[in-house]
């Protein structure tokens, strides 16, 4: 703040001393406006803000300490600094002048050094805290833009990874639904012959001539194998039917937009949904070898933390196929268990596969933005640094085991001190 653009503002009682001070700052090229009452200076304040008041203590109608109170209280005039100018030499006026708000005091008869170098220095101070001010609305705007950028970041990659599974769900969708559609038609040609007895038996109404049709039915056809046959084509539908609920189901989990707040969650079916969707991936090449142990539901943020599932579930299937040869026990271990360490329990989710492992030469660069691994097209690098970030702002961590040539294993942290 240049000396000549500051407008300060003095407000003292005794016209001598205020055409002093006016004319010592006037002289330095301040703008200075004098006034000998409180309340006149007061008013002039609320309609044009200075950038530093020097204010006289001893005054009628309503002394310094009033006026300072005053505009402490006022949002837009309480960050202006207060220098006190008075005779009163006692602690205690000094104290009670700094703790309704002034920044500093001078004694009276005021000196000019002393009120120049005080002024200047309060100016200063006052420029650098608006100077930090703007730079911090720049911060945080910028740390709205960052968050918009990552949470934009994470969709973008959970979408990425969607598009990678849709195929695979489509045809995990098609086959129960064309199981169903079989079965379905099996059925109607099975329970044809049962339907047309039942038309002829609706239109008789002898008994003996029922019991004529119901014998001629059983000897053109077994009726033991004509049970069976219906039982099994009924639960081929059933559990064609299921398989697409589970799918169905799967995808509206990992699908989800986070709420705005935590909520409870069950990460073991979290796991579970994200491997339906992962199932076309691993089928007929890898096993899925599950340790669940007695965990805590936990309060987080469930669609984030289903990403991450999915990210690592998803780097270990690709690591096991990635092999030159496949052996017959592929799989991949999925362990949780409460982990102490330091008085904190965490929820750990441990993952593990038989797969390449990870390079020594890249362990430093695991979860760096953009680093890859994967060829063109089948990864930007930012699954394991986005699911660093997700478990980081739950209060967690990632630890990594890695044998290079024999696999990996990644464990999540969560805290469950928020748990229910």
């Amino acid at each position: 703040m240049e000396n000549k653009k500051a407008n300060i503002l003095v407000v003292d009682d005794t016209l001598a001393n205020l055409e002093l001070i006016e004319s010592m700052l006037a002289e330095q090229g301040y703008d200075v406006r004098p006034f000998p009452k409180g309340k006149m200076a007061l008013k002039a304040a609320f309609n044009d803000p200075p950038d530093l008041i020097l204010l006289d203590i001893m005054m009628p109608e309503m002394d310094g300490y009033e006026v300072c109170r005053l505009l402490k209280e006022d949002e837009k005039l309480r960050e202006i600094p207060v220098i006190f100018m008075s005779a009163l030499t006692e602690t205690i006026d000094k104290v009670k002048a700094f703790s309704t708000g002034g920044v500093d005091y001078v004694t009276k008869p005021v000196q000019f050094e002393e009120v120049f170098a005080r002024v200047k220095t309060h100016l200063r101070l006052r420029q650098y805290q608006i100077d930090i001010e703007k730079k911090n609305r720049e911060l945080q705007n910028t740390l709205h833009e960052l968050r918009d950028a990552q949470a934009k970041l994470i969709q973008s990659e959970k979408m990425a990874s969607l598009g990678v599974l849709t195929a695979g769900i489509a045809h995990e969708i098609n086959n129960p639904v064309n199981f169903i559609n079989a079965s379905s038609r099996a059925l109607k040609i099975k329970l044809s012959p049962v339907v047309t007895l039942l038309e002829q038996i609706s239109r008789e109404h002898e008994s003996q001539k029922i019991n004529d049709l119901i014998h001629q039915f059983k000897q053109d056809r077994s009726l033991k194998t004509l049970i069976n046959a219906i039982s099994e084509l009924t639960s081929n539908i059933c559990t064609g039917a299921e398989r697409s609920i589970q799918i169905v189901k799967g995808l509206r989990t990992f699908s989800r937009l986070d709420e705005a707040e935590k909520k409870k969650a069950v990460i073991h079916e979290n796991i579970d949904s994200t491997l339906v969707l992962l199932h076309s991936q691993y089928q007929n090449l890898i096993s899925i070898k599950k340790e669940y142990g007695d965990i805590p539901d936990i309060i987080c943020y469930p669609g984030k933390l289903n990403q991450v599932f999915l990210n690592f579930l998803k780097n270990a299937v690709d690591a096991i196929k990635s092999k030159e040869k496949l052996e017959q026990d592929e799989s991949i271990s999925i362990k949780t268990y409460v982990f102490e360490e330091n008085n904190k329990k965490y929820v750990a989710v441990e993952i593990s596969d038989t797969g390449t492992g990870i390079p020594e030469n890249i362990m430093d660069r695991l979860f760096d933005p953009f680093f890859t691994t994967k060829d063109v097209g089948k990864g930007i690098g930012l699954g394991l640094s986005i699911s660093l970030g997700i478990i980081e702002s739950h209060g967690g961590k990632i630890d990594v085991k890695n044998k290079p040539g024999k696999g990996a294993c990644f464990t999540m942290y969560i805290p469950c001190e928020s748990s229910d």
